[in-house]
């Protein structure tokens, strides 16, 4: 838009007609991410997981109900071949919400104190960079929920740079206490897991 903000999916043109409102980037609507990194819910709740719509209102409305003893492929855009702003490459960001909650309540716009949707407490960042190495990580909601918690733990697993955790509500980066959470390379394949 014309203040920096991203724009993207359909629009409805002159003919009443839907059409991709950036053909350039893809002739679908959506695009397959890299199929590297998935997430696995070994606890006994659903877990809502909902990416933000980007390019497009930059809300939270994506969902994925992660179910107990399921595993799910988790987009990871390759930034080559996907959206970029001010020709800077972009990435998936993912909120994560409390076991239990509805998906219908979590993946959309919320209110504080509610734990879920914008303010839910815990971040996933995920992307391929335009050099080919993939990097994911696990953060706070700051600064909108920076205090807020999870009823579960967090962490990666499988061929990465190093140990990324989210445990009793801190964050972890390689054993170590960290509150500004922790970033990992992936070197094959990455799962996040609930436990």
């Amino acid at each position: 838009g014309n203040t920096g903000q991203s724009v993207g999916g359909l629009y409805c043109n002159a003919q009443g007609k839907l059409e991709l409102t950036n053909p350039t980037l893809s002739k679908t609507l959506c695009i397959k991410g890299t199929g590297e990194v998935k997430v696995k819910n070994t606890i006994g709740r659903n877990v809502p997981i909902c990416r933000t719509d980007y390019p497009g209102t930059e809300s939270e409305t994506v969902p994925l109900d992660t179910q107990p003893g399921q595993e799910y492929e988790l987009t990871c855009p390759d930034a080559n071949k996907y959206y970029t702003w001010g020709d800077a490459a972009t990435s998936a960001q993912y909120y994560i919400n409390p076991a239990g909650s509805p998906v219908e309540d979590a993946c959309r716009w919320n209110e504080a104190g509610s734990n879920m949707g914008n303010w839910a407490p815990v971040n996933l960042g995920v992307g391929k960079g335009p050099t080919g190495q993939t990097y994911i990580s696990i953060f706070a909601n700051k600064p909108t929920n920076p205090d807020g918690k999870l009823n579960f733990n967090l962490e990666i697993v499988g061929d990465v740079s190093g140990k990324c955790a989210y445990i009793d509500g801190e964050f972890y980066n390689n054993g170590v206490a960290d509150p500004s959470g922790c970033t990992v390379l992936v070197t094959g394949t990455a799962t996040y897991k609930i436990y």
